[in-house]
């Protein structure tokens, strides 16, 4: 799996005494954020860091990853931090060109080590899974997660799946019967997270354990992303 990655021209334009770091921000890459693109119809996703730091502001680098066959979606978890430098892992989704073929989750480690000014960026790849569940170059993805697990689905499969992020299981999701394809799955900020069917709807908490099911749906929203009901 190919991983290009490049340094970005930073303003180096050093912050007015005036206007330093706000008391509220408690890591040095609070004003950092990253925005992804895809390219080539899903054969590549590119990433690129900027903001500003306590002593700079512009963008500081970033990356391709390459190649996939149909990248449908994108996840990241949550930071981990360790003196000047963060860590996170980076969730891809491939599709596949193919319905007969199963979906692929591609997992990177991204590291950041920051300083004043600068931001190092690393990526390497941790794990390429083969799910349980297909899609297809027509196909809508689905991904969410919590802590322990990342949930995974498509609209061309019956079948969700979930990956544990530590051992990299997969488990094959109840389905419902008659069966049909995946709707949605939704996560609200606390990490609860529900698998929406076309006749019904499973609801996991935090830990990964089932709350409850039913017919119809019953999706999450969150304090972020706004839900767009079909």
């Amino acid at each position: 799996m190919k991983i290009s990655l490049f340094a970005a021209a930073t303003s180096l334009a050093f912050l007015a005494a005036g206007s330093a770091v706000s008391a509220h921000k408690t890591h040095l890459d609070d004003g950092l954020f990253t925005t992804y693109s895809v390219g080539g119809n899903g054969s590549s996703i590119s990433f690129s860091v900027c903001g500003s730091l306590a002593q700079s502001e512009g963008c500081y680098g970033g990356g391709t990853l390459s190649p996939f066959e149909s990248a449908c979606a994108v996840l990241e978890s949550s930071p981990k931090y360790r003196i000047n430098v963060v860590t996170r892992d980076i969730y891809v989704l491939d599709k596949r060109a193919s319905g007969a073929d199963p979906a692929l989750l591609y997992i990177y480690k991204r590291t950041d080590t920051i300083t004043d000014s600068s931001d190092a960026i690393q990526v390497s790849p941790k794990k390429t899974v083969s799910l349980q569940t297909t899609g297809g170059s027509s196909a809508h993805c689905s991904l969410a997660a919590n802590d322990p697990l990342v949930y995974v689905g498509t609209d061309a499969s019956t079948t969700a799946v979930s990956v544990d992020k530590k051992s990299f299981a997969v488990t094959v999701l109840p389905g419902f019967s008659p069966a049909t394809t995946v709707t949605s799955i939704t996560a609200d900020e606390r990490g609860y997270i529900a698998l929406h069917y076309g006749n019904g709807f499973y609801l996991f908490g935090p830990d990964g354990s089932l709350q409850e099911d039913g017919g119809g749906a019953a999706d999450l929203v969150n304090t972020r992303n706004g839900w767009k009901p079909d």
